[in-house]
């Protein structure tokens, strides 16, 4: 059910600029998530209407009249690389409305490809096809993998060519769903241009919006809002970890207070498992490679304590002790997050104190043996490996260093003398934790490469089998790369 005076309008104009969205030249649906779409209380016959194109490609509502509240950018500052940048702001997206979905929840419905905004800056503010169908894809396997994530419910062609690098591309808008896009970023724009009481202001709504048992707190609620956020990043970048997922450009202006993955620009899925591994075209230096992902989520958090930390206390002294205590838990509760999701991709029921060098030692072993993240863990919860007990063709997986997986099997073997479970639930249970399928890198790209020619059907083909990930099917949708297939870098359409 849509609710047009979104929530962000309440904040004073210092947070945001309100926009009047241009007219696209051919605004046209090639893909809608209807499952989302009826879950937000949406007709879905209405937006494939005139009326339902006008508000997914402008945020335009009938009935609306000029006091409610339109479009609006939402402005925030960030660290990018490591570099403060302190304005920055929704360059090519709108905040358009909130919507109650069937539980309850209040989120927020934005269009990216928005054209310019007051936040451009220098770009054009235009997305494309490729990009956008790339976020809805991966963005919706993430919401299939259980993986807190924004959603995507739309995505159209505006009928324009965009002009990039690599020549005219179609232009496209996503329209895509969250709790709140407000971002660790948000408050640094906040502290950088407005001050204690704009800092202030902005955790207000923030609780309101997103924690609203924290307002019982009084006094301490800010504290308790670090603290929860915290939290809230070391479960959720824990189970990127499971998932071989790498963010790509986590950026402050790219964490969200609501604990959910927000922007999928130069993300990816690994393949061959690589601690460094990184697939952004300009992080050369593998600021935001895969395992360093947990230690740079703590960054971004330490960034979001300097702003709220003069909220927890007048005493300065006392003030800054509370929020290094706060921030020294995140290490523990990461660990903790970690260890019981490799634990599940291993099988693992019972807890013993040595798990972490095993873990550590089966993902070493990975890693010499150029083996597949993805297929080797499913294949470990396999019927022929969990029940009968035959590592063969996961042996097979290890082409790089088979000795060294025959020493890992060995201490993978042991350990399993410590579970009570039978074999068959342990194998069963493995089987809904590690996924069959993932956004393959280089199946994503095809599916881009059709759809830029006007052939949907390999994206729709790819969609549909992300949705039950841990489902079996014979459509080979799980083939690792081969070798010429392998994709190195991809990139985030600006």
């Amino acid at each position: 059910m849509l609710t047009p005076p979104h929530q962000a309008a309440s904040l004073p104009d210092f947070f945001y600029r309100p926009l009047t969205l241009p007219v696209a030249t051919a605004p046209r649906l090639v893909a809608l998530n209807t499952d989302l779409a009826q879950q937000l209380g949406l007709d879905v016959d209405w937006l494939h209407s005139a009326e339902g194109l006008a508000f997914l490609s402008r945020g335009l509502l009938p009935g609306r009249d000029d006091t409610s509240p339109g479009p609006v950018a939402m402005a925030y500052a960030g660290h990018q690389f490591g570099q403060f940048v302190p304005s920055l702001g929704d360059g090519r997206a709108a905040l358009i409305a909130d919507c109650q979905m069937e539980d309850g929840c209040l989120v927020e419905l934005q269009i990216k490809g928005t054209g310019p905004t007051p936040f451009s800056r220098s770009g054009d503010g235009q997305n494309t096809l490729g990009p956008a169908l790339r976020e809805y894809l991966v963005s919706e396997a993430m919401h299939a993998l259980g993986i807190p994530t924004t959603r995507a419910l739309a995505v159209l062609t505006t009928g324009d060519m965009v002009d990039r690098s690599e020549g005219p591309v179609p232009g496209a808008q996503i329209v895509r769903v969250a709790r709140s896009h407000v971002r660790v970023g948000s408050f640094q724009y906040a502290a950088a241009h407005g001050g204690l009481e704009h800092v202030r202001q902005l955790a207000d709504f923030t609780i309101q919006r997103l924690f609203p048992d924290l307002a019982a707190e009084g006094p301490g609620r800010y504290l308790a809002l670090l603290k929860t956020t915290i939290k809230q990043q070391a479960q959720l970048v824990a189970r990127w970890m499971e998932a071989g997922f790498i963010h790509g450009v986590m950026n402050t202006d790219n964490c969200a207070l609501s604990g959910e993955t927000l922007d999928y620009g130069p993300c990816a899925f690994m393949d061959r498992f690589d601690p460094m591994k990184r697939f952004s075209f300009i992080d050369r230096d593998g600021r935001y490679a895969y395992g360093r992902q947990p230690a740079l989520a703590l960054w971004n958090l330490s960034r979001l304590a300097e702003c709220l930390f003069p909220l927890f206390d007048d005493d300065e002294d006392r003030a800054i002790d509370q929020a290094q205590e706060a921030l020294h838990d995140y290490d523990g509760l990461f660990h903790h997050h970690w260890l019981a999701g490799f634990r599940r991709k291993l099988g693992l029921e019972t807890r013993d104190d040595h798990d972490i060098r095993l873990l550590e030692h089966v993902l070493e072993t990975m890693h010499t043996g150029q083996a597949d993240f993805t297929n080797t863990f499913r294949m470990m919860g396999s019927p022929e490996v969990a029940i009968d007990g035959d590592y063969s063709a996961l042996r097979d997986l290890f082409p790089g260093n088979r000795g060294h997986f025959d020493l890992c099997r060995t201490e993978i073997l042991h350990r399993l003398t410590l579970e009570t479970r039978p074999p068959e639930l342990r194998q069963k249970t493995m089987q809904g934790t590690n996924p069959r399928i993932i956004p393959r890198n280089h199946q994503v790209e095809a599916a881009l490469s059709q759809a830029m020619t006007g052939d949907y059907r390999l994206f729709h083909k790819l969609h549909e089998a992300l949705k039950t990930p841990f489902a079996e099917a014979d459509d080979g949708l799980d083939a690792a790369p081969r070798p010429e297939e392998e994709v190195h870098h991809t990139f985030c359409g600006t």
